[in-house]
Protein backbone atom coordinates (compact mmCIF):
# COMPACT_ATOMS: atom_id res chain seq x y z
CA UNK A 1 0.00 0.00 0.00
CA UNK A 2 1.32 3.42 -1.01
CA UNK A 3 1.81 5.85 1.86
CA UNK A 4 -0.47 8.87 1.85
CA UNK A 5 0.70 12.46 1.45
CA UNK A 6 -1.33 15.26 3.03
CA UNK A 7 -0.52 18.83 1.93
CA UNK A 8 0.69 21.02 4.82
CA UNK A 9 -2.06 23.58 4.08
CA UNK A 10 -4.61 20.91 5.01
CA UNK A 11 -2.66 19.24 7.80
CA UNK A 12 -2.36 22.42 9.91
CA UNK A 13 -6.16 22.57 10.40
CA UNK A 14 -6.51 19.03 11.73
CA UNK A 15 -5.68 16.91 14.75
CA UNK A 16 -4.36 13.96 12.76
CA UNK A 17 -4.25 10.50 14.27
CA UNK A 18 -0.91 8.91 13.34
CA UNK A 19 -1.49 6.22 10.72
CA UNK A 20 -5.28 6.60 10.97
CA UNK A 21 -6.04 9.85 9.17
CA UNK A 22 -9.77 9.07 8.91
CA UNK A 23 -9.99 9.12 12.70
CA UNK A 24 -8.77 12.74 12.69
CA UNK A 25 -10.73 15.76 13.91
CA UNK A 26 -10.98 19.36 12.74
CA UNK A 27 -8.80 21.50 15.00
CA UNK A 28 -11.35 24.32 15.42
CA UNK A 29 -14.36 22.10 16.15
CA UNK A 30 -13.44 18.59 17.30
CA UNK A 31 -17.02 17.43 16.74
CA UNK A 32 -16.28 17.66 12.99
CA UNK A 33 -14.59 14.89 11.06
CA UNK A 34 -13.54 14.42 7.47
CA UNK A 35 -16.57 14.82 5.23
CA UNK A 36 -15.26 14.98 1.66
CA UNK A 37 -11.93 13.75 0.36
CA UNK A 38 -9.96 13.41 -2.86
CA UNK A 39 -7.34 10.69 -3.29
CA UNK A 40 -4.74 10.28 -6.02
CA UNK A 41 -3.71 6.58 -5.96
CA UNK A 42 -0.53 6.99 -8.02
CA UNK A 43 1.03 9.72 -5.85
CA UNK A 44 -0.75 8.94 -2.56
CA UNK A 45 -1.93 12.55 -2.29
CA UNK A 46 -4.93 12.88 0.04
CA UNK A 47 -7.02 16.04 0.28
CA UNK A 48 -9.91 16.38 2.74
CA UNK A 49 -12.14 18.86 4.50
CA UNK A 50 -15.31 19.34 6.53
CA UNK A 51 -18.72 20.11 5.02
CA UNK A 52 -19.69 21.98 2.89
CA UNK A 53 -16.39 22.13 0.95
CA UNK A 54 -16.62 20.96 -2.66
CA UNK A 55 -14.19 18.52 -4.26
CA UNK A 56 -13.28 20.92 -7.06
CA UNK A 57 -12.35 23.65 -4.55
CA UNK A 58 -10.15 21.23 -2.58
CA UNK A 59 -8.35 20.18 -5.76
CA UNK A 60 -8.01 23.74 -7.05
CA UNK A 61 -6.61 25.06 -3.75
CA UNK A 62 -4.48 22.12 -2.63
CA UNK A 63 -4.12 19.52 -5.37
CA UNK A 64 -1.26 18.90 -7.75
CA UNK A 65 -3.29 17.10 -10.40
CA UNK A 66 -6.36 17.72 -12.56
CA UNK A 67 -9.88 17.06 -11.25
CA UNK A 68 -10.29 13.73 -13.07
CA UNK A 69 -6.96 12.47 -11.69
CA UNK A 70 -8.54 11.98 -8.25
CA UNK A 71 -10.95 9.53 -6.72
CA UNK A 72 -13.49 11.63 -4.85
CA UNK A 73 -15.42 10.46 -1.82
CA UNK A 74 -17.88 11.41 0.89
CA UNK A 75 -17.96 10.01 4.42
CA UNK A 76 -21.46 9.25 5.74
CA UNK A 77 -20.34 8.49 9.29
CA UNK A 78 -23.85 8.02 10.69
CA UNK A 79 -24.68 5.44 7.99
CA UNK A 80 -21.27 3.72 8.21
CA UNK A 81 -20.84 4.22 4.46
CA UNK A 82 -18.05 5.80 2.44
CA UNK A 83 -19.28 6.72 -1.02
CA UNK A 84 -16.82 7.02 -3.91
CA UNK A 85 -17.83 8.91 -7.03
CA UNK A 86 -17.61 6.77 -10.14
CA UNK A 87 -14.35 6.82 -12.09
CA UNK A 88 -13.11 5.31 -15.35
CA UNK A 89 -10.22 3.60 -13.55
CA UNK A 90 -11.77 0.69 -11.60
CA UNK A 91 -8.34 -0.25 -10.22
CA UNK A 92 -8.07 3.18 -8.57
CA UNK A 93 -11.47 2.70 -6.92
CA UNK A 94 -10.30 -0.61 -5.42
CA UNK A 95 -6.99 0.92 -4.32
CA UNK A 96 -8.86 3.79 -2.68
CA UNK A 97 -11.05 1.32 -0.81
CA UNK A 98 -7.96 -0.39 0.61
CA UNK A 99 -6.39 2.99 1.47
CA UNK A 100 -9.51 3.89 3.45
CA UNK A 101 -9.44 0.65 5.46
CA UNK A 102 -5.71 1.06 6.06
CA UNK A 103 -6.12 4.61 7.35
CA UNK A 104 -8.84 4.46 9.96
CA UNK A 105 -12.10 3.49 8.27
CA UNK A 106 -13.45 0.53 10.28
CA UNK A 107 -13.90 -2.73 8.35
CA UNK A 108 -17.61 -2.78 9.24
CA UNK A 109 -18.12 0.39 7.14
CA UNK A 110 -19.18 -0.15 3.55
CA UNK A 111 -17.11 1.49 0.82
CA UNK A 112 -19.39 1.77 -2.21
CA UNK A 113 -19.46 3.27 -5.71
CA UNK A 114 -21.37 2.92 -8.92
CA UNK A 115 -24.93 3.45 -10.08
CA UNK A 116 -26.54 1.15 -7.50
CA UNK A 117 -24.77 2.93 -4.65
CA UNK A 118 -25.68 6.36 -6.07
CA UNK A 119 -29.35 5.34 -6.18
CA UNK A 120 -29.18 4.04 -2.61
CA UNK A 121 -27.73 7.35 -1.40
CA UNK A 122 -29.62 9.64 -3.80
CA UNK A 123 -31.32 11.71 -1.07
CA UNK A 124 -28.06 12.09 0.88
CA UNK A 125 -26.10 13.07 -2.24
CA UNK A 126 -28.59 15.69 -3.43
CA UNK A 127 -26.91 19.08 -3.25
CA UNK A 128 -23.46 17.73 -2.45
Amino acid sequence: MRSIRIPKKIEINWIIKEGKVFKSFYKYDTAKRIFKFCYQPVTGELLFDIAPKHHNIMILNNGRKKFDDYIRGICFWDKKIIYLRGHDNAKWLKETKEMLYSNGIPRNYRVVWGEKAALELADDLRGL
